[in-house]
């Protein structure tokens, strides 16, 4: 080790580390001090004395105050919960109906929406559900309130249960029938009107194509007998 070398190294980098410290301390209190000059209204001295002084725009009795904090809680970065319009019932809905509803506006990211709802906005009413981010990629969505049966969904409880179908009316499909895809199921309405929700090769004579099937919400069905909490008593169980 070189002790002739090495402890004036170490002596010149603490006083330097010393007055850098002191420099940055004497700035910082002048700059709060010019604040202080500033605004008049916050009077800081020194570093113990900003969190009382800064709290002061909290209202009495208000969250912070009195080491009293409420229970407070962030939306999800992400869709909200949506507010869909219901364009009617299926079977029996028309084209008619699935054109008619206004979708309300779907909330930001990480934030809502407010709507005030009035009696004759839409008569079929709204659902809400949870926010997806499929839908609100595309807002001129509206539900339809379907019996599963009819599109040959089945159930748990072997029951038939209402479920909701999505339609995307502003689909490309819906301008242009040759971009339908075969892969895809979508509101089509024949010559009478009548909405059929369905996959198909290509759009039949004399039909059009109202919009496209972004994805059925399906309510929670409970298999009968199962789940009582211990797994031994689940029909699935196996031993």
């Amino acid at each position: 080790f070189f002790p002739d070398r090495f402890f004036p190294v170490m002596l010149s980098l603490f006083v330097a580390i010393s007055v850098s410290l002191n420099a940055r301390a004497r700035l910082g209190t002048a700059v709060v001090r010019g604040l202080s000059r500033n605004a008049g209204a916050i009077m800081v001295v020194g570093a113990a004395d900003i969190v009382g002084e800064v709290d002061n725009w909290r209202p009495e009795g208000g969250h912070g105050t009195g080491n009293r904090f409420m229970p407070l809680d962030t939306v999800a970065m992400g869709p909200g919960p949506m507010l869909m319009a219901i364009a009617g019932l299926y079977p029996g809905l028309t084209a008619a109906e699935l054109r008619a509803p206004q979708p309300l506006p779907f909330a930001p990211a990480g934030g809502w929406n407010y709507h005030r709802l009035l009696a004759d906005g839409v008569p079929t009413g709204f659902v809400a559900l949870p926010g997806n981010e499929l839908v609100a990629e595309h807002p001129d969505t509206v539900a339809v309130v379907c019996d599963g049966t009819s599109l040959g969904v089945e159930f748990a409880d072997g029951a038939s249960h209402e479920c909701l179908a999505l339609i995307d009316r502003s689909d490309e499909a819906v301008a242009n029938p040759g971009l339908l895809d075969p892969r895809q199921f979508y509101a089509l309405s024949d010559a009478a009107g009548r909405v059929h929700i369905r996959w198909s090769d290509g759009v039949p004579e004399g039909w059009t194509v109202q919009g496209r099937l972004i994805f059925t919400q399906l309510p929670h069905v409970k298999k009968p007998g199962s789940g009582g909490g211990f797994a031994e008593m689940d029909d699935d169980f196996e031993f």
